[in-house]
Parts: structure tokens; sequence; C-alpha cells
């Protein structure tokens, strides 16, 4: 239900995309056999004619909510007693706290079961950094004079309440686990290593969309001051345990991971097979010299490592290396 621009948003978003059987997985794992994933279809036209489109406002909705979009509606296949039917998803990705939210929740619930007339899954994740001490409600009553009219609730996720524990230990099976492990609860003081924990954590994931998704998302959910940046890059090159942290890091700082970013980027418009396409293509193009430059000149690499990673022989690495020396 929001418009932005903001890219933290659409990192979260794009990773929901990617990884909606994991996300599932890590939070509701009692429900992961009854999905079925393949089904999935993302229906995000559909939902901002919903809000937009003259007669299918919502009653009661301000002006300003009118114009505001959820963040997902996915239409999806589910086995309720056994039997294959159909549900929606309504995700939403909160960034602070908001007065009445669950009452916008409700809102939407309506509009798109109205809409829609199928069941309605509702999910709020807040990703915001604040430890709360008054907690945003999961449910909505309506009553009057005393008897209650409805009761609405949907679930929400609050990834600061969640001790960084627990998330590690699913790290090994789940890689979002590592991709949220920035936004859990944990002493201010370990930012450094929760940072390095975390990339170490999706390390694993082949060099791809998928992975530069989640690095990104890593990479904006804790941004380290230069006083904790400095730990950590000293963490990564001493500590033997993160030596994939130290690869990872290297090939995001060149750019190439972010060419794929920008496929998955435009995949939510365009479709996430050919965004992915043009993603890697652009990726590529953007020049392989000037990535292996960068590579030679932060000196984290060997020349096989950077041969590897660009795709440029020995030969000509030593060429650009000589024309760095006599530059």
């Amino acid at each position: 239900m929001k418009k932005t621009g903001n890219r933290f948003d659409i990192r979260h978003k794009e990773t929901l995309m990617l990884f909606l059987r994991e996300y599932f997985e890590l939070f509701f794992p009692e429900l992961v056999e009854k999905i079925q994933f393949e089904t999935a279809e993302f229906l995000d036209k559909e939902l901002i004619a919903l809000f937009e489109e003259a007669g299918e406002k919502i009653p009661g909705l301000s002006e300003k909510d009118q114009q505001r979009i959820t963040d997902a509606l996915i239409l999806i296949g589910i086995l309720i007693a056994d039997k294959a039917e159909q549900i929606l998803i309504h995700w939403e990705q909160q960034t602070e706290k908001e007065k009445d939210f669950e009452k916008r929740m409700f809102h939407c619930f309506c509009g798109i079961h109205f809409k829609f007339r199928k069941p309605v899954f509702p999910v709020a994740m807040f990703t915001d950094s604040a430890k709360w001490r008054i907690p945003v409600k999961d449910t909505y009553r309506l009553d009057l004079f005393g008897y209650p009219v409805c009761e609405f609730s949907y679930r929400l996720i609050k990834l600061k309440h969640i001790p960084a524990e627990e998330f590690e230990k699913k790290i090994p099976e789940n890689p979002l686990a590592a991709a949220y492990l920035p936004l859990t609860g944990y002493p201010k003081k370990e930012r450094p290593v929760i940072k390095a924990k975390a990339l170490n954590g999706i390390a694993k994931v082949p060099q791809g969309p998928r992975r530069s998704v989640l690095y990104s998302l890593i990479d904006q959910s804790l941004q380290l001051n230069p006083e904790e940046e400095k730990t950590f890059r000293e963490l990564i090159q001493k500590n033997p345990m993160f030596q994939e942290v130290k690869m990872l890091q290297s090939i995001e700082e060149v750019g190439m991971e972010k060419g794929m970013e920008i496929g998955v980027e435009k995949g939510i418009g365009i479709g996430v097979e050919k965004g992915i396409g043009i993603g890697v293509e652009k990726g590529i193009g953007i020049g392989l010299e000037k990535t292996a430059v960068n590579l030679l000149l932060s000196r984290l690499l060997n020349k096989e490592q950077i041969s590897e990673i660009t795709g440029l022989d020995r030969e000509k690495l030593d060429e650009l290396e000589k024309r760095l020396k006599t530059d």
C-alpha cells in the first residue's frame, strides 16, 4: 500500500519474489508442504488497479491511502483438506510504525477479498531498527454498543524482536536467514561481525541474481560507520571463517553483481526471467577490463581468482597491471 523509490523496499520485494519458498520455510514452516510454490503469480498490476481505478475505492479510506499500493499480492495454489485451492497472499513490508496500521491492513483485506473473491493470507513484516515498547496491533475489531461486529487478524513479523541467534542456527539450511540477520536483535557492538556472518551465510548461493539480491539487501540493511567498516575489513581479512566474504565483497565493489541486480529490479515490471537476462548482459557489458583493474587495485584477490571472475586471461591481466604501474 505504499509507493516508494526506496531501494531498500525494492530489495525486500525482489527477495520475496526470488525466495518465496524460503520465506515461508523461515516464517511459516507449517504451511510449506501445503503450498504449491511453482504456481505463484504476482498480481501487482491488478492490485494497483484495485486501489486507483475509479469505482474501486474502499469506502472510508482517505484519498491519500487510496493512492498508495501494497507491496505484493500473490495468487498461489494450496492444499486445503487435500484439495487443491487458490489463495492470495497479501504481503506488506514496513520500515516504521504507523498509526492505525491494523485498520489499514483490514481495509486492504476487504478490498482484495471483494475484488478477487478468494481467501486472503495477510502478512506484514516490519524491518525498522526500533525495539518497540508499545507493539503494533495485529488485530482489528469492530463493535457497536458492545456488540461484536467482526474481528480481523494478520500475521505480524517484527524482525528486530527476533534474537540473531535464532536466525544464525537456520542459515545452513536457508540463505534468507542470513539476509535478514542484520535486521534481527543483537548488541550494537556486534554490527561488524553480524554483517560478516550474514555475507558468509549467502556465500554458497551460486553467483547470479539470487545472490546479488541477497547481497544488496544485507549491504543496505547494515551500513557501517567508518570505524565499524575498519573492524569489518580486518575481520574478513584475518579470520579464515570469512574468506569467502572477501571474495563476495570484491565482486560487489566493482559492480559485477550490480549488473545482475539491475536485471532483477527491471524484472518486477517486465518479468523476472527477462530482467535477469538484461541484468547479466549489462553486468558483463559495463567493462570487464575496468572490473579487472579495480580488482587488481584492491589487492584482495590473486590473478587466478580475478581471471575466474572476469574471464580475462593471465596475459591480459599482466598487460593491465603493467599499464597501472606506468599511469
